[in-house]
């Protein structure tokens, strides 16, 4: 018992202060960690009194913070301060917008890989255009943000005022790729936010998901705990505009 937990007690240790145990790093406590249930128990045991998840997949082992942590999580004050200057309310609420939808385009709840290999940038700013249209046509938007506790008017009332790109102001060609001042822009920011965090990379402007990401989004998907409507109310926004399409 005492040795099982100092085996956990040092794969936390190991993953708290490099992001991840990975196979060929530390090959004799990922073995024991594939082998032994209890080695798997009693790191879990010791993840969980911290309000963390352990997410495995393939050659490595990750945590994540689960709701609500305090201690390793982020507030919204972390993340606009993260983000940077021009960050409040609406822009960090759009960018959590923008994540769900990265999200809902690599995974769907039944799937346990991602479903595309990347995500091109100019598809996604157009599906994330035709999910904005689909909220307009919900009668009570203030009422669906308060029931799924995401200010979804906000983040329409931000997107719908934003220009596709804002230039520099010495240049009619050279686009601003950072800040708040258009759509573009918030997209970049929103992919190296996630870049900073090891979940996506960015290769000839596609958004590749990373290990750590396809790991953390199948371990939420298994755990009641943790928030998965709003990823799917969104999901389902591209739906409800091809309905509509459909229609007319």
């Amino acid at each position: 018992m005492v040795e099982t937990l100092g085996i956990a007690f040092d794969m936390l240790y190991q993953m708290l202060s490099t992001g991840s145990i990975e196979r060929f790093v530390y090959p004799k406590h990922f073995m024991r960690y594939e082998q032994e249930s209890e080695i798997r128990e009693a790191l879990d045991f010791c993840a969980e009194k911290l309000g963390l998840y352990v997410c495995g997949r393939g050659d490595s082992i990750f945590l994540s913070a689960g709701v609500g942590n305090r201690v390793f999580g982020y507030t919204n004050e972390d993340v606009k301060n993260e983000l940077g200057r021009g960050f409040k309310n609406p822009e960090m609420y759009t960018v959590f917008f923008i994540m769900n939808v990265i999200v809902s385009e690599f995974y769907k709840e039944s799937f346990h890989d991602t479903l595309r290999i990347n995500l091109p940038k100019n598809y996604l700013i157009g599906i994330i255009e035709a999910k904005i249209r689909a909220l307009s046509d919900f009668e009570d938007l203030d009422k669906i943000s308060e029931e799924y506790k995401f200010n979804f008017r906000e983040i329409k009332d931000l997107w719908d005022s934003l220009p596709n790109v804002e230039f520099r102001d010495d240049s009619d060609i050279e686009i601003k790729q950072k800040g708040t001042s258009s759509k573009t822009a918030i997209i970049n920011e929103t992919v190296i936010f996630m870049k900073k965090h090891r979940l996506v990379d960015e290769h000839n402007n596609a958004v590749y998901p990373t290990e750590r990401f396809k790991a953390i989004v199948s371990e939420a998907y298994n755990r009641s705990d943790v928030q998965t409507d709003i990823i799917e109310f969104i999901d389902d926004l591209t739906c409800l505009e091809e309905e509509k399409n459909a229609e007319t």
